[in-house]
């Protein structure tokens, strides 16, 4: 039997496979999208990066094609709501079932922070006047959705009881009309208030009010509560992009779903506004649109084995897709492997195809080397009393700290010892270990 063969046999038959197929596409896109932005334009030998949304505005209506981020908290609102439904079936607590959550979402994070915190500090001791083209910042950026994701996960077990009590329509209600009021801060007062990086603090509450939102869309998906036919799904579909229209063409929010790198511009992703919550309903009509046809298109096994490969090591093609980028852009630029071209031209668009399959070559290597990090074969060891959920919220909070300041100083701090940002790496480590993902093991996970 070959390795198709053998993916395919040992799929369960209950696997939802178009809810995998679907995840890893979404990361794919997200990947392709984040490798073909990195712009690096030169005169007279000199290197310059860049950003392709800025340097070519017009590529900001690609967004609305490449931002797919909301329909990985969707599924992942779908794959929580099975899997605390089955921990709470066996009588798992809510403190056991995030530690096994966050164990497997997590320790993929592990070899990343240590690989990169070791080259920041040989960067910055040995080498300090190297200047890199793209930084240790750009390779740590994509933590923020381990964060924000762990942030909606945590809340699962009470989120998705109110579900199940009352249904989700008020609960999404509410979180529309406070992501709407966010907005009309963020974009009229938010400006004169304080600032959290390049955008109005005011702004962070949607990172919570937004991705929870989605993520309880999730729920509906699951109990299979969203539109089910055509022309409901069509409708979903010109809904969201009619309110786009009206948002973006005629209100206050900009045009680009991602952040503009190095501008204070706005942005509808970072955080997050109610514009995403339009996407989020063309999204999930187009997707729903597609299921039937590609469910069956995917019980092909030469079809399905690629998704399954991919699948089992998605986490870490998401968290090392960027640090691979900065690798082989600053080993390969300054060696003249690329042609540099003054400006983004078309030459510069040709060289985009060699430049994405290298770094995927690269991506799939390392991958493949830090596999076993991706699915821990056991559980933290479960505990009992109240001080496991003191310890989980501690740790979802020092963790959230620590990716904040990774993201804040780009794993280079100086004035401390070996230039190295201790706070952050302590209150990372901590998040770890308070949130069950670092420590012994001890039952077999789900």
């Amino acid at each position: 039997m070959g390795l198709i063969d053998r993916i395919d046999a040992a799929t369960p038959d209950d696997r939802d496979r178009y809810v995998d197929a679907v995840r890893v596409v979404s990361i794919l896109l997200v990947v392709l999208g984040h490798w073909i932005v990195r712009v690096v334009t030169g005169t007279e030998g000199e290197l310059e990066p860049g950003y392709l949304l800025q340097a070519v505005p017009a590529t900001q209506w690609a967004t609305l094609l490449v931002q797919v981020m909301p329909l990985f908290f969707l599924l992942g609102g779908a794959v929580n709501a099975e899997s605390w439904r089955r921990a709470r079936d066996r009588g798992e607590s809510a403190s056991d079932w995030l530690a096994l959550r966050s164990r497997r979402l997590l320790r993929p994070a592990l070899p990343l922070i240590a690989i990169l915190v070791t080259a920041a500090c040989l960067m910055a001791n040995l080498w300090p006047e190297y200047t890199l083209l793209f930084d240790f910042r750009v390779a740590v950026f994509p933590l923020w959705f381990l964060a924000a994701y762990l942030l909606v996960t945590a809340v699962t077990p009470f989120t998705l009881a109110w579900h199940e009590r009352h249904g989700s329509g008020l609960l999404l209600g509410v979180c529309a009309m406070l992501a709407l009021v966010v907005d009309g801060l963020r974009f009229t007062v938010g400006a004169d208030g304080p600032w959290l990086g390049t955008q109005p603090a005011v702004a962070a509450v949607n990172v919570i009010v937004v991705w929870l939102a989605i993520h309880q869309l999730g729920f509906v998906w699951a109990d299979d509560g969203l539109p089910s036919n055509g022309r409901s799904q069509a409708r979903l579909i010109l809904l969201g992009a009619a309110l786009l229209v009206v948002m973006i063409g005629f209100g206050p929010y900009p045009l680009t779903m991602v952040p503009i790198e190095g501008s204070h511009a706005a942005n509808n992703a970072g955080p997050p506004t109610a514009a995403l919550l339009a996407l989020t309903m063309v999204q999930i009509g187009v997707v729903l649109a597609l299921r039937r046809s590609v469910t069956a298109w995917l019980q092909r096994p030469a079809v399905w084995a690629p998704v399954a490969l991919i699948g089992a090591g998605l986490m870490s093609v998401y968290l090392w897709h960027q640090p691979v980028m900065v690798l082989v852009a600053n080993l390969t630029y300054p060696l003249g492997f690329w042609p540099v071209t003054e400006t983004v031209d078309l030459r510069w668009w040709l060289w985009r195809l060699p430049w994405v399959l290298l770094c995927g070559v690269v991506l799939v290597l390392v991958v493949v080397l830090l596999q076993r990090f991706e699915s821990p074969r056991q559980a933290p060891a479960a505990s009992a009393g109240r001080s496991p959920v003191l310890r989980r919220v501690a740790g979802l909070l020092l963790f959230c700290i620590g990716i904040a300041g990774f993201i804040d100083t780009g794993l280079v701090q100086e004035g401390w010892p070996l230039q190295l940002p201790w706070l952050p790496l302590l209150a990372f480590l901590a998040g770890l270990w308070g949130l069950g993902a670092l420590g012994r093991a001890g039952r077999t996970g789900d």
